[in-house]
Order: structure tokens, then sequence, then C-alpha cells
């Protein structure tokens, strides 16, 4: 009999908005479903042209995160309003976050979604800045990983590189628009969502999608 093989692929950024309203979505899922693996995909929502100080999109992040709340009940916290949105000095790039996910990924891969799950808070609830070395061995300090060996790899000419491969291979997978949540069962895929969704709708969707491969995987 062939074991069938099932996971969530999980597109994400670090700098998302609706990435951090999405959190609790992924909890419920994580939860209900806790036997599919995830896998990230992250193709980098601010990279290139988009790489500027924060505050230049100071009012865009204003409008959407006041949206994000509205939609969501999610509300980035004081620190980061009167913090790093202030200040206006932080140089929104989702490169380094993403390059500590690709050093997670290969220095304890079976922590590397819990480790993707606490930066959009750290950015967004504690207004603690991404590029930050500091801040981000600290994250993976309570992954359980070293965190001298951490800041050596994420310093590296490979975790850039390889960063950067990992954007190429989300783009090439379609993965596009953040968050995105995809249920793949023997290699088929289906979505689940693109874009925000309530945390019972999401599990719903994803538990139905499941009972309809079974069903058809009878017949």
């Amino acid at each position: 009999m062939k074991l069938t093989q099932e996971r969530l692929i999980y597109g994400f950024d670090p700098l998302c908005g609706w990435c951090f309203a999405f959190r609790p979505t992924m909890r419920a899922v994580t939860a209900t479903h806790s036997d599919l693996p995830i896998t990230l995909a992250y193709g980098g929502l601010v990279v290139g042209a988009r790489v500027e100080p924060i505050a230049a999109m100071r009012d865009y992040l204003r409008r959407g995160l006041a949206q994000v709340q509205a939609v969501s009940g999610a509300t980035a916290g004081p620190q980061f309003y009167n913090g790093l949105l202030a200040e206006g000095t932080y140089i929104s790039n989702s490169e380094p976050p993403c390059r500590a996910i690709y050093v997670v990924e290969h220095l304890a891969p079976n922590r590397a979604y819990a480790f993707a799950d606490t930066l959009p808070y750290t950015f967004y609830g504690q207004g603690q800045p991404l590029d930050n070395a500091d801040v981000l061995a600290a994250l993976a300090t309570a992954q359980g990983i070293d965190a001298a060996q951490f800041v050596q790899m994420w310093h590296s000419s490979a975790a850039i590189e390889g960063t950067q491969h990992a954007f190429q291979r989300a783009r090439a997978a379609g993965i596009h628009t953040y968050p995105t949540l995809i249920y793949e069962r023997d290699g088929v895929q289906q979505v689940v969502v693109q874009g925000y969704m309530a945390p019972d709708a999401a599990v719903e969707r994803i538990k139905l999608m499941r009972q309809y491969d079974v069903v058809e995987a009878l017949r």
C-alpha cells in the first residue's frame, strides 16, 4: 500500500503585516492538523528597489496596519509605532530575517517554522529591528540554537547566496502573495488561501480538503 504524503506550504514574509495577523490562524491550523509538516516558502516581499528607510513608507504602513486591525483584530504594539516607525531610520528589507530562517532551516530544521513565526511579532508587536544580529540570535537561542553558531552562519556568503536561491524557488512555485497557504497531498497542491483567513475557516477548509482527497483516493 502506498503511503500518502501530506504537507502544508506556507508562503510567508517576516515584514508582512498580514502574516503578523495570520499568526493566530496558523496556530489553530497547526494545533488541529498537527500531523501535517510545514514547509516555508519565502520569496522576499521587501527586496531590491523596495528596500528603503521605514520613514519612506510610514503613511503606507499606518494605513495598512489599520486595515489589518480592522479585519483581523491584530494590533501592532506601541514599541513599533513609537520606536521603529517614529524614528524612521530602520531599513525595511526582507532579506536579513529571511536569511535567518534559512540558517535555522539548516541548523535545526524542525524548529524553522517556530522560529519564523516569532519574526512578525518581534517586528510589529515588539518593535525590534529584524536586521540586527543580536535580535535574531536571541530568537534562535529560544529555539535551542547556539547563538555564536547562528551568527557566524548568518553572516556567511553561503547563507546570503542560499537565501537568494530560496527566494527564486518560492517565486518559481508561484508564491507572490503573502500569506499564502497551500495543502499538498502526494504532490498535488490545493490553495487553502491567498491573503488573510480567520482561524476557524482555515482549519475547516483544510479538513474538507483532506476528507475530499481520501474519498477520491478510494474510488
